[in-house]
């Protein structure tokens, strides 16, 4: 079974991921937006494990492992993170998954909790995420404020200069809990938020796209290019090259290291009219990440 398209919305991942916990499949759901990409790993139609290239949203697993949270909790806080995504690609592959299991949950009783937070929270707090600002102390409180543990481990991680994402992913119990009690801690005036650092200019943004780091749009074009020539296993060769370099984002100085690292995943027996796979992609990708054809 191989499914794979286009989303605009998050209620398509979780149709996605209803067919494959109802059918009882297992494999692996990849999910790719604007660079960013999470892997849900699933046995038998329950989660089992997971992986992306957003450190902050692959370190639950330590959480996880640690007793913090449980894992049902971190898919929910993944969800909950994919939601503020505006648009995206998906794919679920039926395969045998190697990974070693974490836990083994309930996809659709996870899926129907995270639904009761989304409706739950309001749009301020939605908006507040997803504007995801950096805070800082206040000198001044509004309110009287009672500190709970989980809220004072926020205020030391917001004090250490973490955005809002990451302080709630690295010291909420869950994202719902995470998430109001920062809204309360700002409505009362104990924190505020730093606007002067939380996020870096459109300047300073088409700097570093230029001249530090490829621009995520061109890998969707790679994708298209493996998949092309592939088949469905393509979609998932950029995601483990990043891995196996212990990368998110692949700086300009590392282009054909990439290239060579991602090429040497291609069978020899990939064969596009006659001529070998990769020997053919090596040029083509090459020219899109150094921004020759469509990937300027």
């Amino acid at each position: 079974m191989e499914l794979r398209g286009d989303f605009s919305s998050y209620s398509e991942i979780l149709d996605l991921l209803q067919i494959v916990s109802i059918g009882k499949k297992t494999g692996e759901v990849l999910l790719n937006s604007n660079g960013e990409s999470i892997t849900l790993q699933l046995k038998d139609g329950k989660v089992i494990n997971f992986k992306t290239n957003v450190p902050f949203l692959e370190e639950l697993k330590e959480r996880v492992r640690k007793g913090e949270i449980s894992l049902s909790e971190a898919v929910k806080f993944i969800l909950h993170y994919i939601a503020m995504w505006e648009k995206g690609r998906f794919s679920f592959l039926e395969k045998e998954v190697k990974t070693e299991p974490i836990e083994e949950i309930d996809t659709i009783a996870v899926m129907m909790d995270f639904t009761k937070e989304q409706d739950e929270m309001g749009e301020k707090l939605k908006e507040l995420f997803k504007r995801n600002p950096v805070f800082e102390l206040s000198e001044d409180i509004g309110e009287p404020v009672t500190i709970d543990p989980e809220s004072w481990k926020l205020i030391s991680l917001i004090s250490k200069g973490n955005n809002l994402a990451k302080a709630i992913f690295h010291g909420a119990k869950s994202f719902k809990s995470g998430l109001e009690k920062i809204y309360a801690l700002k409505e009362k005036g104990f924190i505020r938020e730093a606007e002067e650092i939380s996020k870096p200019t459109t300047k300073e943004k088409e700097t570093e796209e230029k001249t530090g780091f490829v621009n995520p749009e061109v890998f969707e074009k790679i994708r298209e290019l493996l998949v092309e020539a592939m088949g469905p296993m393509g979609e998932f060769l950029v995601e483990e090259t990043f891995e196996d370099m212990e990368i998110t984002k692949l700086p300009v100085n590392m282009i054909d290291t990439f290239v060579e690292n991602l090429i040497e995943k291609i069978p020899d027996t990939c064969l596009i009219e006659g001529e070998s796979c990769r020997e053919r992609l090596k040029d083509e990708i090459t020219l899109l990440l150094r921004g020759g054809a469509d990937g300027n």
